[in-house]
């Protein structure tokens, strides 16, 4: 293998990674250390890296979990964008406001099981969450987002 192959190899891949950081609105931040970043915009660097390589889905797990209000947003809508773009999203979450409007599909899990799945719509009623959390709750849509109250 010659070095200019390896060059070329990694042009690309500093081009791919550029992009992708654009992408999320984080191209600021490709010359900083993880560690010298927030925690939203460490998360943000490491969707980017996660979709570099053009992953059909992204499982996130609690990814807005220790984030502030702001930093929450700006997640959520980096999140929307990929979405938009194309890539499935699997997000795990106990918040339904984290929900964002392209999500179609929900599980619910009780208990660490299945307890229903199916549209969103179908899933997200009072109805359903007051039985899987056992207590009464309430539910409002506005913009495509879901909130929850007891």
């Amino acid at each position: 293998m010659s070095i200019a192959l390896l060059t070329q190899v990694y042009d690309e891949m500093r081009r791919l990674a550029a992009a992708t950081l654009a992408r999320l609105d984080a191209a600021h931040l490709a010359e900083r250390r993880l560690d010298e970043m927030s925690t939203g915009e460490a998360r943000r660097v490491l969707i980017a890296r996660a979709l570099v390589t053009g992953p059909r889905a992204l499982v996130l797990d609690e990814p807005t979990s220790g984030l502030d209000l702001v930093a929450r947003g700006r997640f959520l809508e980096s999140v929307r964008r990929v979405a938009r773009d194309g890539t499935t999203i699997v997000l795990v979450t106990h918040h339904v406001e984290e929900i964002v409007p392209e999500i179609n599909r929900v599980v619910l899990l009780q208990r660490g099981r299945v307890a229903a799945a199916g549209s969103k719509a179908e899933m997200l009623t009072s109805e359903r969450l007051s039985a899987i959390f056992g207590a009464p709750i309430a539910l409002e849509r506005r913009d495509g987002y879901y909130s929850a109250s007891t």
